[in-house]
Protein backbone atom coordinates (compact mmCIF):
# COMPACT_ATOMS: atom_id res chain seq x y z
CA UNK A 1 0.00 0.00 0.00
CA UNK A 2 2.86 2.04 1.10
CA UNK A 3 4.26 1.85 -2.82
CA UNK A 4 0.37 2.53 -4.28
CA UNK A 5 0.52 5.80 -2.31
CA UNK A 6 4.11 6.75 -3.36
CA UNK A 7 3.00 6.04 -7.22
CA UNK A 8 0.29 8.12 -6.76
CA UNK A 9 2.35 11.43 -4.71
CA UNK A 10 5.05 10.82 -7.64
CA UNK A 11 2.65 11.09 -9.97
CA UNK A 12 0.64 13.77 -9.03
CA UNK A 13 3.88 15.77 -8.45
CA UNK A 14 5.12 15.20 -11.93
CA UNK A 15 1.60 16.52 -13.31
CA UNK A 16 2.29 19.36 -11.32
CA UNK A 17 5.86 20.31 -12.77
CA UNK A 18 4.55 19.38 -16.48
CA UNK A 19 2.17 21.64 -16.35
CA UNK A 20 4.16 24.57 -14.34
CA UNK A 21 7.19 23.50 -16.91
CA UNK A 22 4.94 23.94 -19.92
CA UNK A 23 2.78 27.30 -18.67
CA UNK A 24 7.08 28.75 -18.05
CA UNK A 25 7.95 27.92 -21.44
CA UNK A 26 4.85 29.11 -23.85
CA UNK A 27 5.47 32.37 -21.44
CA UNK A 28 9.32 33.03 -22.47
CA UNK A 29 8.63 31.60 -26.21
CA UNK A 30 5.48 34.28 -26.62
CA UNK A 31 7.99 37.15 -24.98
CA UNK A 32 10.67 36.16 -27.74
CA UNK A 33 7.62 36.71 -30.06
CA UNK A 34 6.73 39.73 -29.05
CA UNK A 35 3.18 39.04 -27.17
CA UNK A 36 4.52 40.20 -23.51
CA UNK A 37 3.91 36.15 -22.42
CA UNK A 38 0.15 36.35 -23.71
CA UNK A 39 0.36 33.29 -26.13
CA UNK A 40 1.65 31.77 -29.03
CA UNK A 41 1.59 33.02 -32.76
CA UNK A 42 -0.23 29.98 -33.86
CA UNK A 43 -3.64 31.18 -35.89
CA UNK A 44 -2.52 34.66 -36.88
CA UNK A 45 -4.30 37.25 -34.87
CA UNK A 46 -5.00 37.36 -31.05
CA UNK A 47 -7.10 35.56 -28.68
CA UNK A 48 -9.21 35.81 -25.66
CA UNK A 49 -5.86 36.29 -23.85
CA UNK A 50 -4.86 39.52 -25.43
CA UNK A 51 -8.20 41.06 -24.82
CA UNK A 52 -7.76 40.35 -21.08
CA UNK A 53 -4.43 41.41 -20.42
CA UNK A 54 -5.26 44.82 -22.14
CA UNK A 55 -8.38 44.92 -19.90
CA UNK A 56 -6.46 43.83 -16.67
CA UNK A 57 -3.57 46.82 -17.59
CA UNK A 58 -6.12 49.37 -17.82
CA UNK A 59 -8.11 48.35 -14.45
CA UNK A 60 -4.55 47.84 -12.78
CA UNK A 61 -3.62 51.62 -13.89
CA UNK A 62 -7.16 53.08 -12.60
CA UNK A 63 -8.25 53.91 -16.42
CA UNK A 64 -11.61 52.38 -17.92
CA UNK A 65 -11.79 48.94 -18.95
CA UNK A 66 -14.39 47.01 -20.83
CA UNK A 67 -15.08 44.16 -19.01
CA UNK A 68 -17.35 40.66 -19.90
CA UNK A 69 -16.41 38.58 -16.89
CA UNK A 70 -15.27 38.95 -13.26
CA UNK A 71 -11.59 38.03 -14.85
CA UNK A 72 -10.24 40.70 -15.89
CA UNK A 73 -10.90 42.94 -12.73
CA UNK A 74 -9.35 40.08 -10.61
CA UNK A 75 -6.23 39.56 -12.72
CA UNK A 76 -6.04 43.53 -13.01
CA UNK A 77 -6.32 43.85 -9.19
CA UNK A 78 -3.66 41.07 -8.85
CA UNK A 79 -1.43 43.27 -11.14
CA UNK A 80 -2.28 46.43 -8.58
CA UNK A 81 -1.87 44.68 -5.54
CA UNK A 82 1.88 42.92 -6.59
CA UNK A 83 2.95 45.85 -8.27
CA UNK A 84 4.40 43.59 -10.76
CA UNK A 85 2.61 44.11 -14.30
CA UNK A 86 3.24 41.11 -15.98
CA UNK A 87 1.83 38.28 -17.66
CA UNK A 88 3.78 35.40 -15.66
CA UNK A 89 2.05 36.71 -12.39
CA UNK A 90 -1.24 35.92 -14.26
CA UNK A 91 0.10 32.37 -15.17
CA UNK A 92 0.97 31.86 -12.09
CA UNK A 93 -2.52 32.46 -10.52
CA UNK A 94 -4.17 30.58 -13.40
CA UNK A 95 -1.66 27.62 -12.49
CA UNK A 96 -2.85 27.83 -9.25
CA UNK A 97 -6.21 27.24 -10.44
CA UNK A 98 -5.09 24.28 -11.87
CA UNK A 99 -3.76 23.03 -8.99
CA UNK A 100 -6.95 23.49 -7.11
CA UNK A 101 -8.77 21.70 -9.49
CA UNK A 102 -6.61 18.51 -9.26
CA UNK A 103 -6.95 18.52 -5.92
CA UNK A 104 -10.92 18.94 -5.90
CA UNK A 105 -11.01 16.52 -8.72
CA UNK A 106 -9.07 14.10 -6.13
CA UNK A 107 -11.67 14.53 -3.14
CA UNK A 108 -14.45 14.24 -5.43
CA UNK A 109 -12.88 10.87 -6.20
CA UNK A 110 -12.71 10.46 -2.30
CA UNK A 111 -16.45 11.32 -2.13
CA UNK A 112 -17.70 8.94 -4.48
CA UNK A 113 -15.89 5.47 -2.25
CA UNK A 114 -17.06 7.09 0.62
CA UNK A 115 -20.87 6.67 0.49
CA UNK A 116 -20.48 2.96 -0.93
CA UNK A 117 -22.12 0.94 1.52
CA UNK A 118 -18.83 -1.63 1.87
CA UNK A 119 -15.66 -0.49 2.95
CA UNK A 120 -13.40 0.44 0.10
CA UNK A 121 -9.47 -0.85 -0.06
CA UNK A 122 -7.46 2.04 -0.17
CA UNK A 123 -5.70 0.44 -3.25
CA UNK A 124 -8.68 1.05 -5.28
CA UNK A 125 -8.76 4.70 -4.20
CA UNK A 126 -5.62 5.52 -5.09
CA UNK A 127 -5.92 3.54 -9.21
CA UNK A 128 -8.55 6.01 -9.75
CA UNK A 129 -6.68 8.71 -8.40
CA UNK A 130 -3.63 7.80 -10.38
CA UNK A 131 -5.90 7.39 -13.41
CA UNK A 132 -7.57 10.73 -13.42
CA UNK A 133 -4.10 12.22 -12.83
CA UNK A 134 -2.82 10.43 -16.08
CA UNK A 135 -5.84 11.88 -17.67
CA UNK A 136 -5.59 15.28 -17.29
CA UNK A 137 -1.87 15.19 -18.03
CA UNK A 138 -2.61 13.72 -21.51
CA UNK A 139 -5.60 15.76 -21.96
CA UNK A 140 -4.73 17.89 -24.70
CA UNK A 141 -7.05 20.29 -24.69
CA UNK A 142 -6.90 20.97 -21.13
CA UNK A 143 -3.48 21.47 -21.69
CA UNK A 144 -4.04 24.01 -23.94
CA UNK A 145 -6.59 25.99 -22.40
CA UNK A 146 -4.43 26.30 -19.18
CA UNK A 147 -1.33 26.70 -20.65
CA UNK A 148 -1.30 28.35 -24.27
CA UNK A 149 -2.67 31.47 -23.07
CA UNK A 150 -4.21 33.14 -20.04
CA UNK A 151 -7.51 32.18 -20.67
CA UNK A 152 -10.39 32.54 -17.63
CA UNK A 153 -11.37 28.42 -18.74
CA UNK A 154 -9.13 27.40 -15.90
CA UNK A 155 -11.30 28.68 -12.98
CA UNK A 156 -14.55 28.22 -14.75
CA UNK A 157 -13.55 24.35 -14.57
CA UNK A 158 -12.37 24.77 -10.75
CA UNK A 159 -15.14 26.58 -9.75
CA UNK A 160 -17.63 24.17 -11.12
CA UNK A 161 -16.49 20.89 -9.79
CA UNK A 162 -16.01 23.08 -6.12
CA UNK A 163 -19.54 23.89 -6.63
CA UNK A 164 -20.58 20.14 -7.53
CA UNK A 165 -18.68 18.87 -4.44
CA UNK A 166 -20.25 21.14 -1.93
CA UNK A 167 -24.20 20.29 -3.56
CA UNK A 168 -23.06 17.14 -3.23
CA UNK A 169 -22.82 17.47 -0.09
CA UNK A 170 -25.58 19.65 0.89
CA UNK A 171 -27.40 16.77 -0.80
CA UNK A 172 -25.94 13.70 0.27
CA UNK A 173 -24.79 14.35 3.13
CA UNK A 174 -26.35 14.77 6.46
CA UNK A 175 -24.01 16.68 8.45
CA UNK A 176 -22.93 20.37 8.33
CA UNK A 177 -25.72 20.82 5.84
CA UNK A 178 -26.14 24.81 6.85
CA UNK A 179 -22.63 25.10 6.27
CA UNK A 180 -22.50 23.27 2.52
CA UNK A 181 -24.93 26.20 1.87
CA UNK A 182 -23.35 28.87 3.22
CA UNK A 183 -20.02 27.96 1.23
CA UNK A 184 -21.93 26.88 -1.82
CA UNK A 185 -23.24 30.49 -2.53
CA UNK A 186 -20.13 32.26 -3.12
CA UNK A 187 -18.91 29.37 -5.45
CA UNK A 188 -21.85 29.86 -7.53
CA UNK A 189 -21.50 33.46 -7.58
CA UNK A 190 -18.20 33.07 -9.07
CA UNK A 191 -19.07 30.75 -10.75
CA UNK A 192 -21.66 33.31 -12.53
CA UNK A 193 -19.50 36.16 -12.68
CA UNK A 194 -16.84 34.29 -14.99
CA UNK A 195 -19.62 32.54 -17.34
CA UNK A 196 -22.78 33.23 -17.02
CA UNK A 197 -24.40 30.10 -18.18
CA UNK A 198 -21.91 28.06 -16.03
CA UNK A 199 -24.48 29.48 -13.22
CA UNK A 200 -27.44 28.49 -15.33
CA UNK A 201 -26.33 24.51 -16.42
CA UNK A 202 -25.35 24.18 -12.65
CA UNK A 203 -29.26 25.34 -11.62
CA UNK A 204 -30.31 23.23 -14.31
CA UNK A 205 -28.65 20.09 -13.75
CA UNK A 206 -30.18 20.43 -10.07
CA UNK A 207 -33.74 21.07 -11.61
CA UNK A 208 -33.22 17.92 -13.57
CA UNK A 209 -31.33 15.89 -10.99
CA UNK A 210 -34.67 16.18 -8.30
CA UNK A 211 -37.27 15.88 -11.66
CA UNK A 212 -35.29 12.81 -12.24
CA UNK A 213 -35.43 11.59 -8.95
CA UNK A 214 -39.60 12.24 -8.74
CA UNK A 215 -40.30 10.40 -11.67
CA UNK A 216 -37.13 8.43 -12.20
CA UNK A 217 -38.71 5.38 -11.16
CA UNK A 218 -41.44 5.65 -13.74
CA UNK A 219 -41.73 2.24 -15.82
CA UNK A 220 -42.11 4.64 -18.97
CA UNK A 221 -39.05 6.10 -19.43
CA UNK A 222 -39.81 6.69 -23.45
CA UNK A 223 -42.76 8.34 -22.42
CA UNK A 224 -40.99 10.29 -19.91
CA UNK A 225 -38.72 11.76 -22.85
CA UNK A 226 -41.23 12.20 -25.44
CA UNK A 227 -43.03 14.68 -22.76
CA UNK A 228 -39.97 16.70 -22.34
CA UNK A 229 -39.25 16.60 -25.61
CA UNK A 230 -43.08 17.63 -26.75
CA UNK A 231 -42.36 20.94 -23.47
CA UNK A 232 -39.23 21.79 -24.93
CA UNK A 233 -40.89 22.01 -29.07
CA UNK A 234 -43.65 24.32 -27.81
CA UNK A 235 -41.23 26.33 -26.02
CA UNK A 236 -38.91 26.35 -29.34
CA UNK A 237 -42.27 27.29 -31.20
CA UNK A 238 -43.69 29.93 -28.74
CA UNK A 239 -41.37 31.08 -26.88
CA UNK A 240 -38.45 30.99 -28.56
CA UNK A 241 -37.83 35.26 -28.62
CA UNK A 242 -38.61 35.25 -24.71
CA UNK A 243 -35.30 36.60 -23.32
CA UNK A 244 -34.09 34.09 -19.73
CA UNK A 245 -33.65 35.95 -16.49
CA UNK A 246 -29.90 37.17 -15.29
CA UNK A 247 -28.45 35.99 -18.68
CA UNK A 248 -30.88 38.22 -20.56
CA UNK A 249 -30.54 36.06 -23.71
CA UNK A 250 -33.78 34.42 -26.13
CA UNK A 251 -33.08 31.10 -27.88
CA UNK A 252 -33.37 33.26 -30.82
CA UNK A 253 -30.31 35.44 -29.85
CA UNK A 254 -28.27 32.16 -29.23
CA UNK A 255 -29.31 30.98 -32.92
CA UNK A 256 -28.40 34.35 -34.10
CA UNK A 257 -25.06 33.87 -32.27
CA UNK A 258 -24.21 30.97 -34.16
CA UNK A 259 -25.57 32.10 -37.21
CA UNK A 260 -22.79 34.93 -36.86
CA UNK A 261 -20.57 31.92 -37.46
CA UNK A 262 -21.76 30.30 -40.57
CA UNK A 263 -21.48 32.67 -42.43
CA UNK A 264 -18.27 34.79 -43.25
CA UNK A 265 -17.17 34.61 -39.88
CA UNK A 266 -16.44 30.70 -40.01
CA UNK A 267 -13.63 28.68 -39.07
CA UNK A 268 -12.26 26.22 -40.62
CA UNK A 269 -13.31 23.30 -38.05
CA UNK A 270 -17.05 24.35 -38.48
CA UNK A 271 -19.18 21.66 -38.00
CA UNK A 272 -22.02 23.12 -40.57
CA UNK A 273 -25.02 22.54 -38.48
CA UNK A 274 -27.90 24.79 -38.94
CA UNK A 275 -30.75 25.16 -35.90
CA UNK A 276 -32.40 28.44 -37.50
CA UNK A 277 -35.39 26.15 -38.45
CA UNK A 278 -39.25 27.12 -37.95
CA UNK A 279 -40.34 23.41 -38.06
CA UNK A 280 -39.41 21.78 -34.54
CA UNK A 281 -38.92 18.39 -35.78
CA UNK A 282 -35.91 19.34 -37.82
CA UNK A 283 -34.21 21.71 -35.36
CA UNK A 284 -34.31 18.27 -32.76
CA UNK A 285 -32.74 16.56 -35.46
CA UNK A 286 -29.88 18.74 -36.26
CA UNK A 287 -29.93 19.46 -32.55
CA UNK A 288 -28.87 16.04 -32.00
CA UNK A 289 -25.92 16.22 -33.98
CA UNK A 290 -25.01 19.13 -32.81
CA UNK A 291 -25.08 18.18 -29.27
CA UNK A 292 -22.62 14.87 -30.04
CA UNK A 293 -20.49 16.57 -32.06
CA UNK A 294 -19.64 18.99 -29.21
CA UNK A 295 -19.62 15.94 -26.72
CA UNK A 296 -17.14 13.96 -28.93
CA UNK A 297 -16.63 16.15 -31.94
CA UNK A 298 -14.58 16.15 -34.48
CA UNK A 299 -16.66 13.24 -35.71
CA UNK A 300 -15.41 11.75 -38.66
CA UNK A 301 -16.93 13.89 -41.43
CA UNK A 302 -15.74 17.14 -39.46
CA UNK A 303 -12.25 16.18 -39.89
CA UNK A 304 -10.73 18.77 -42.83
CA UNK A 305 -7.30 19.00 -41.45
CA UNK A 306 -4.51 18.04 -39.59
CA UNK A 307 -5.56 19.87 -36.46
CA UNK A 308 -9.28 18.13 -36.04
CA UNK A 309 -8.07 14.55 -37.63
CA UNK A 310 -5.15 14.41 -34.51
CA UNK A 311 -8.34 15.89 -32.19
CA UNK A 312 -10.24 12.71 -33.45
CA UNK A 313 -7.56 10.42 -32.40
CA UNK A 314 -6.29 11.88 -29.39
CA UNK A 315 -9.54 12.83 -27.77
CA UNK A 316 -12.61 11.84 -29.79
CA UNK A 317 -11.96 7.92 -29.76
CA UNK A 318 -10.86 7.90 -26.37
CA UNK A 319 -13.60 9.77 -24.99
CA UNK A 320 -16.33 7.39 -27.11
CA UNK A 321 -14.93 4.40 -25.25
CA UNK A 322 -14.94 6.01 -21.85
CA UNK A 323 -18.74 6.51 -22.46
CA UNK A 324 -19.00 2.79 -24.23
CA UNK A 325 -17.66 1.58 -20.97
CA UNK A 326 -20.19 4.13 -18.57
CA UNK A 327 -22.96 2.83 -20.16
CA UNK A 328 -22.15 -1.10 -20.39
CA UNK A 329 -21.76 -0.25 -16.51
CA UNK A 330 -24.93 2.02 -16.37
CA UNK A 331 -26.53 -0.44 -14.30
CA UNK A 332 -24.15 0.05 -10.95
CA UNK A 333 -24.16 3.68 -11.35
CA UNK A 334 -24.67 5.28 -7.97
CA UNK A 335 -26.76 8.32 -7.31
CA UNK A 336 -23.96 10.40 -6.27
CA UNK A 337 -22.37 9.26 -9.83
CA UNK A 338 -25.46 9.79 -11.54
CA UNK A 339 -25.90 13.34 -10.29
CA UNK A 340 -22.46 14.45 -11.82
CA UNK A 341 -22.78 12.61 -14.93
CA UNK A 342 -26.31 14.77 -15.11
CA UNK A 343 -24.13 17.97 -14.64
CA UNK A 344 -22.04 17.08 -17.73
CA UNK A 345 -24.75 15.84 -19.76
CA UNK A 346 -26.60 19.39 -19.23
CA UNK A 347 -23.67 21.43 -19.75
CA UNK A 348 -22.89 19.61 -23.18
CA UNK A 349 -26.93 20.47 -24.15
CA UNK A 350 -26.32 24.24 -23.71
CA UNK A 351 -23.55 24.77 -25.91
CA UNK A 352 -24.78 22.92 -28.48
CA UNK A 353 -27.20 25.39 -28.84
CA UNK A 354 -24.84 28.18 -29.34
CA UNK A 355 -21.85 26.38 -30.44
CA UNK A 356 -21.04 25.34 -34.23
CA UNK A 357 -16.89 25.27 -34.01
CA UNK A 358 -15.20 22.22 -32.90
CA UNK A 359 -12.66 24.05 -31.68
CA UNK A 360 -14.30 26.10 -29.59
CA UNK A 361 -16.06 22.84 -28.38
CA UNK A 362 -13.17 21.76 -27.09
CA UNK A 363 -12.49 25.07 -25.00
CA UNK A 364 -16.24 24.47 -23.88
CA UNK A 365 -16.56 21.35 -22.82
CA UNK A 366 -13.66 20.06 -20.07
CA UNK A 367 -16.44 21.21 -17.65
CA UNK A 368 -18.11 18.38 -19.15
CA UNK A 369 -15.22 15.84 -19.79
CA UNK A 370 -13.71 16.54 -15.75
CA UNK A 371 -16.89 15.38 -14.61
CA UNK A 372 -17.00 12.32 -16.66
CA UNK A 373 -13.43 11.12 -15.90
CA UNK A 374 -14.02 11.96 -12.64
Amino acid sequence: MRQKKFLFLTIQQFVFLAYFILTTAIFFIAVNQGNEGVTLKLFGGGDDGFFYWTQAKNIAAGQPARSTSIYPLIIGYLIKITGIESVYVIRIFNYIGFILLIIFSLHLIEMFFKLEDEKIALKYIYNAKILILISFLFYASLQMNVNLSIYRDVWIYTLYVLSTILSIKLIFYKKNKFLHFILLLPSLWLLGEFRGYALISFVLSIILYFSYKRFGKLKRPILTFIILVALFGIYYTLFMNYRLPYINMSLRDALNYRNIFLGPAAGGSQMWINLDHSFFGRFFINYLHSYIGNLLGPLPWHIRGISTLFVFFVETIPMFLILRFLWKKRTIITKMQRYVLIHAFVWISLIAVSNDNIGTATRLRPVAWILILI
